[in-house]
Parts: C-alpha cells; structure tokens; sequence
C-alpha cells in the first residue's frame, strides 16, 4: 500500500495512509530528548465522524506540544512546503489562540532524510505572501508552495 496520499483522494481515502510527517518529527522529538505531547486530533487512529461541524479553531489544533531544558512549543507538523490558502488566512487567529511568547506557535516542515525544518507562525504568512502564485488542487483547494 502506498504510504502517501494526494488531492486526487477523498478525506477518508487520504486518512488511510501514514502520517509520515509526524511520524518523523516524534522520531526527531525523542531522539533530541524533547517531552512530546500531542495536542490536535489523531484523525488516523481516533476518527471523528463529524469533523467539520466542528468549529475552525478547534479544526485546527496545533500537532504536538514539546518542551526540553524549561523551552516550549506549540507545533503544526507538515510533510509537505504546500499551505492552503484557509489556514494562512487562519493564521493571525491561531497565533492568538495558541501563541505567546514563552511557548509559541511554530511550524515543522518534515521530510524524508533531513532534520525538520522549523519556522514560526509569523515566518509562515511571510513566507505565504512572497510566495509565486495560487495553484489549485483538484479539490479545488487553493494552496501556495512555500519557499523554505
């Protein structure tokens, strides 16, 4: 079975493969000694039929917490530099809701073979808004590669 899904797929379909980005950023986590703590919603394993009658917040809970040496994070784990045009317009809400300064909000870019690639929320609408142009799925989601 194919380890990765795509836009091709409905949401169940892509539900059914691997999470390799997470996967790979607890591998990180433990072997760098961080405490990790999951915080958003395991949709792999522990499914939510009614979803998206939830609220956007909590639709769209940070991954993980992690904390080492008395630092904390608030972190959304993404296997691939792609955004989708709804959480980059939903940033500067879950910046307010799950950002401060102590423990901020932080992004982990995670692929095969490499360290992840860390940026914080607000290096991410950056990065958004520099970016080249929309591109559009076939689900008709619109998202922008990140340059990181």
């Amino acid at each position: 079975m194919n380890n990765k899904g795509n836009a091709n797929e409905n949401y169940k379909q892509r539900q059914s493969h691997n999470n390799i980005a997470e996967e790979l950023f607890e591998d990180w986590s433990l072997k760098k000694k961080y405490k990790i703590f999951r915080l958003g919603f395991d949709e792999k394993n522990k499914f939510v039929n009614s979803f998206y009658n939830l609220s956007e917040i909590l639709r769209n809970l940070p991954d993980f917490v992690i904390e080492r040496d008395g630092k904390i994070f608030v972190v959304n784990v993404k296997g691939t530099s792609n955004i989708k045009r709804k959480e980059y317009e939903m940033l500067p809400k879950l910046i307010d809701c799950f950002s401060t300064y102590k423990s901020p909000l932080i992004y982990a870019f995670c692929f095969t073979n490499t360290e992840p690639i860390f940026k914080n929320a607000e290096k991410v609408i950056e990065l958004y808004e520099h970016s080249a142009e929309d591109k559009t799925w076939s689900d008709g989601v619109i998202y922008r590669k990140l340059k990181i």
